[in-house]
């Protein structure tokens, strides 16, 4: 089946987005999303598995660089969130010579951010792996996935980008076949590159996603040249100097808080990590971390971040169409969605915390300590989603200032030294530093119920 769909197809299909049935509108934008996660949490699994064969070592150098990864991505996530405000807006509006602008700004901002991001994180991974207390294996293991895996955020940085222009103007399936692709690429190129001849172990990871993520980047530019904005890949004539500020300027203030938001998140692990090697058995607890947020993501955390990307296009159309009413029933129903499917993923964490983790590790404490981290980050999932969703919902309406403060305080302010003092002086172990996260969750969930009913997000200029 071709995936560049005709006009008066695609327009039928947009439309469903600012009207008729909010609830159609939810399908129509989550289940690509859904299945996109899937297939995400699906490459996560193969990396986590295929460490597990390689050692204890592995696993907690996969853990500690995922947490680099996550951080050096941070700029595309700026970039994307100021795209998808801005592009959905246009989009519902009507005015599409705004979202070819808009898009045409953001895939600029990527490539050269992707570069930067790149090269900073080349230069800094290393030091950055000790300073969190990793052993000297693990921290030689982390430098032969990074120097790989680095260099894929220059690709990487414009797929996320050119993927949240095709879910900001309602298309969420080609960034679903997009990662069906990378995702069969990684699979197979995790067990062929790490187990099987080339035996190049965990360098072989960071092979696979950099060889995926060129893949994809240049499938979903093929694929974007054919749609109503493949002007935006058009670079005729100069571009203007003013204009060109102006635009990042846009994109900026609506991604650099977001940015901020998920760096409270994403810096507050790193620093977690730190406190895990102040435990007894610092590598088992980190090694037990990058399995048990891995596993949560990929049963808990994908299923959630597709729901809050759908609301994010949903509420910014139609926001852009002047129907804020409807803009908010959708993101009340998506976050009581989200919620109900995180409930059952609680009870499964909680009921079969150890089955699972004996699946993801063969080490007795390690397996142990992430029963533990299930059991207790499990409790809190219901609130993992209502803080996604309705911070999505916002993120969606361009409104990321408010987000970001309740993030930072909550999400680092308050969660580090709470796990702190648990974990070391209380000397709970890693057990207090999974009770502080749980914690800290169950807050940032209240806050985003409140706030969201506050309406306030729906003035927000973009």
């Amino acid at each position: 089946m071709s995936v560049v769909v005709d006009d008066k197809t695609e327009q039928r299909a947009d439309d469903v987005i600012i009207n008729g049935s909010t609830w159609a509108a939810i399908w129509h934008m989550s289940w690509p999303l859904m299945l996109n996660m899937c297939t995400i949490s699906i490459a996560s699994f193969a990396d986590v598995w295929v460490a597990g064969k390689l050692g204890s070592d592995t696993q907690a150098a996969i853990g500690i660089c995922g947490q680099i990864g996550f951080f050096m991505i941070m700029l595309a996530v700026a970039l994307s969130a100021g795209t998808t405000a801005l592009v959905s807006r246009f989009w519902g509006a009507g005015d599409f010579k705004g979202a070819v602008e808009a898009a045409r700004y953001s895939l600029i901002f990527a490539l050269i951010f992707g570069c930067v991001s790149g090269g900073i994180g080349l230069l800094v991974a290393r030091p950055l792996v000790r300073m969190l207390g990793a052993s000297p294996e693990v921290e030689e293991q982390g430098w032969q996935y990074l120097r790989l895996d680095l260099l894929s955020h220059i690709p990487f940085t414009v797929l996320w980008v050119s993927n949240s222009i095709f879910r900001a103007k309602g298309d969420a399936r080609v960034p679903m076949m997009t990662w069906i692709l990378m995702t069969t690429l990684i699979c197979a190129l995790d067990v062929g590159l790490c187990l099987g001849p080339f035996k190049m172990g965990i360098a072989g990871i960071g092979l696979a996603w950099l060889i995926a993520g060129t893949v994809g980047v240049l499938f979903s530019t093929f694929i974007l040249s054919k749609s109503e904005l493949k002007e935006c890949l058009s670079l005729k004539g100069k571009l203007d100097k003013a204009q060109s500020k102006e635009w990042l300027g846009r994109l900026l203030r609506i991604g650099i808080p977001a940015c901020i938001q998920d760096l409270s998140w994403v810096g507050g692990n790193f620093l977690l990590l730190f406190i895990l090697s102040h435990t007894h058995d610092p590598t088992s607890a980190q090694a037990a971390w990058g399995v048990g947020l891995r596993v949560e993501e990929m049963i808990g955390g994908m299923p959630i971040y597709a729901l809050s990307m759908a609301v994010g296009t949903i509420v910014g159309q139609n926001l852009g169409a002047k129907q804020p009413d409807r803009a908010v029933t959708a993101g009340w129903q998506v976050a009581g969605l989200g919620a109900a499917l995180n409930f059952v993923v609680a009870v499964l964490l909680f009921t079969f915390a150890r089955e699972v983790a004996s699946v993801m590790s063969t080490d007795p404490k390690v397996i142990a300590y992430t029963s533990d981290y299930f059991r207790w980050v499990g409790i809190c999932q219901p609130f993992v989603a209502l803080w996604l969703i309705l911070f999505g919902a916002m993120q969606g309406a361009g409104y990321t200032r408010w987000p970001m403060i309740a993030s930072t305080i909550v999400l680092t302010l308050f969660r580090l030294p709470l796990a702190w003092y648990l974990s070391v002086n209380m000397n709970w172990g890693p057990t207090g530093t999974w009770a502080g996260v749980s914690v800290s969750v169950f807050i940032v969930g209240l806050l985003a119920i409140w706030r969201f009913n506050t309406g306030v997000w729906k003035d927000q200029k973009v």
